[in-house]
């Protein structure tokens, strides 16, 4: 036993304990003046199971004594319990110390360093932490107060730095656009954006003073075309001369001095093509006959001899220099191959029968004449046979134009009777011979020139991938058809399964044109005013130039990312983009038209000024990237592209330098720093 002074308490006997609590409680003394010490209160024994709780050994000793047994069986027994005992009993192994004395003086053992240890499991350094169970479990959080919408802050607002669009297209330029991936690259909406407007295709062009060529007096030039490997371009001009004339500036050769120059035709020359190589230059005229001419000794090589009227256009057929194809005033087609002589067939009195004919392999005779039966007649040979004749061939055939490679073999005509273009096959044995040759296709007329009248075709122009065509019309527009429609899948040519190639269905109605360009100083007053296109290749795009009455010619862009949906009139900004917009007329009044488009119609044009004083003509592009334009005040220009024509068009006619200048006319504006 521990010799705490506490111990005897726990050591009583039995006997006794039965007899205290069986005596009667002591009554208290009485009350006297003198104040008595306190004195400690008598051992009940509803106190006893809360004082004389059983306590484990301080050493962990499992033995008991004698008296201890004695007084876990009392304990045990339940006999000093009350019935409400439970409720008010001390918890095991505490002490209550309400009752605790100086006298007496009642301690809990302490456990040692060990066994705390392993209790709380936790390292030495940790502090004691309090009794979990001493800790309240239901907190109530501060009120606080809900806000409905978020607090306004004033702050100063921010906006985004705005994109500098490009304002001219310099190589550095053009190279910048490419590396963002160009005109394919991905872009705001539902058409791709490069961050540049249409403008900054056609912005940079202009001609010096030494882009200047003037041809003789009294003899202005008709037609030009450029060469497919070199610099070189070809003038033919009213007396019949050709001259060749070199747009590279590093050359040795100025550009006002031609690099060489002989007659051609005993008439004026009405058009001119080079062949793929830039050996052979072929040539129409208005001798009624077309010549094929070596371009190294400018020696006639053969002679096209088989039309009844001036030759108006001729041209190669692509991968195959050796057949060519011309179109005449007198409605026909003829289409030649140089491989094979002519003989004495086809004499012409200008040539006599020494000259080396060529041979004809396939005539259209009346191309676009009127199909109706009121227009044949029934003409009586010698030999007794009938043969039908059109009262109607002289429609003249204006312009033609084969497809791309790998359709060679197509043919695209247009004529002076309507805005309608034709599709033939040029190979033998697929028309009837007993009537007129049939084309395949036909396109529809504009629906406007339905409703006044028809109006011609000078020029047909292929796009450069052969998806787009373009023709120049006479009512001051440039129409753009697609090619994959102008058979409407009738014909095996022109369609991806070509199991159906001896089903070829002729005469058949294609679509009419997509959409179409104009512009205030574009007007094709007659039909020398020819269109021309140069193909995207490096960093320049394509680009469309027409000649005008105006004497100007004007560049349209071709990229179509350009070409947004909008009103067809400038002045009706609040109709729909498929409502036809009222009549126009030209800004100078000269030329009214009463026609109601039904198709886009835009105006994304930029005009060149003050390179020419009469019609421009025609025009080309040399293979550099320049500009040909010839005119009717016998001047040849040559238009370069450079910040040199914002120069010009800023900077004024102080100190002349505008002197036998030209530059692009943009809109007003766009010259003007951001």
């Amino acid at each position: 036993m521990s010799s705490s002074p506490c111990a005897p308490r726990s050591t009583l006997h039995s006997d006794s304990l039965l007899e205290l609590s069986s005596s009667p409680p002591p009554m208290p003394p009485p009350t006297s003046g003198s104040r008595k010490p306190k004195k400690p209160p008598p051992i009940t024994p509803r106190r006893l199971t809360r004082f004389f709780t059983p306590r484990t050994s301080s050493h962990g000793s499992s033995s008991l004594s004698k008296s201890g047994r004695q007084l876990q069986d009392i304990t045990r027994a339940a006999v000093n319990r009350s019935r409400n005992a439970s409720h008010k009993t001390t918890p095991r192994k505490t002490v209550n110390f309400a009752d605790k004395t100086p006298e007496t003086c009642v301690e809990t053992p302490k456990m040692s360093s060990r066994k705390r240890k392993a209790l709380y499991m936790s390292p030495e350094t940790s502090p004691i932490q309090s009794s979990p169970s001493k800790r309240s479990k239901y907190i109530t959080p501060p009120p606080f107060t809900i806000l409905e919408d978020p607090p306004l802050l004033e702050e100063p607002a921010e906006y985004p730095t705005p994109i500098r669009r490009l304002k001219t297209l310099g190589s550095t330029s053009r190279k910048l656009q490419r590396s963002f991936g160009g005109i394919l690259g991905t872009g705001r909406g539902f058409l791709r954006d490069h961050c540049t407007s249409w403008q900054d295709q056609t912005s940079d062009f202009y001609s010096g003073t030494e882009d200047r060529h003037e041809l003789p007096p009294n003899a202005p030039p008709f037609c030009t075309a450029a060469c497919n490997t070199n610099s070189m371009v070809a003038v033919g001009d009213e007396d019949g001369w050709l001259h060749l004339l070199d747009t590279d500036e590093g050359s040795p050769s100025s550009f006002d001095k031609p690099h060489v120059s002989w007659r051609a035709h005993s008439n004026a020359v009405m058009d001119v093509q080079f062949s793929s190589d830039d050996r052979y230059i072929a040539t129409g005229s208005g001798d009624q006959t077309a010549q094929i001419i070596d371009a190294r000794t400018q020696r006639t090589v053969s002679v096209l001899a088989g039309h009844k009227s001036s030759v108006k256009q001729v041209r190669f057929q692509p991968g195959n220099d050796q057949v060519v194809a011309t179109s005449s005033r007198d409605g026909s087609v003829q289409i030649w191959d140089l491989r094979y002589r002519g003989g004495h067939i086809n004499i012409h009195s200008a040539w006599g029968e020494d000259a080396p004919y060529a041979c004809s392999i396939r005539t259209f005779a009346a191309a676009h004449a009127d199909t109706n039966i009121s227009s044949f007649t029934t003409k009586t040979l010698a030999s007794g046979k009938s043969e039908v004749q059109n009262r109607r061939n002289d429609i003249s055939v204006t312009a033609l134009s084969f497809m791309s490679t790998g359709r060679e073999h197509l043919l695209l005509t247009a004529s002076d009777a309507s805005t309608s273009i034709k599709l033939w096959d040029i190979r033998g044995g697929r028309y009837s011979l007993r009537g007129p040759d049939a084309p395949i296709s036909t396109t529809r007329v504009p629906e406007s020139h339905t409703r006044h009248r028809n109006f011609a075709i000078n020029s047909l122009t292929l796009g450069g991938d052969a998806s787009r065509l373009y023709a120049l019309s006479k009512d001051n527009t440039v129409y753009a058809y697609s090619t994959s429609h102008l058979v409407l899948g009738t014909s095996p040519d022109l369609s991806l399964n070509s199991s159906s190639a001896n089903q070829c269905q002729t005469g058949k109605e294609g679509l009419g044109p997509l959409y179409g360009f104009r512009h205030r100083n574009f007007h094709a007053g007659s039909f020398y005013v020819k269109g021309a296109l140069r193909k995207a290749s490096g960093d320049l795009p394509e680009l469309l130039a027409v000649g005008s009455t105006d004497g100007c010619p004007v560049l349209f862009p071709t990229d179509e990312t350009f070409l947004k949906r909008e009103s067809h009139n400038d002045d009706d900004d609040d109709l729909p983009a498929w409502r036809p917009a009222l009549p126009r007329t030209s800004s100078n009044g000269r030329y009214p038209s009463m026609l109601a488009d039904t198709i886009p119609i835009y105006e994304h044009g930029t005009s060149l000024v003050r390179g020419h004083e009469h019609e421009v003509t025609s025009v080309s592009w040399s293979q550099n990237g320049s500009l040909i334009s010839v005119g009717d005040d016998h001047v040849v220009r040559r238009w370069k592209q450079g910040p040199t024509a914002r120069n010009l068009r800023v900077n004024g006619e102080a100190e002349g330098r505008r002197w036998q200048c030209g530059w692009a006319d943009v809109q007003d504006g766009y010259d003007e720093d951001d």
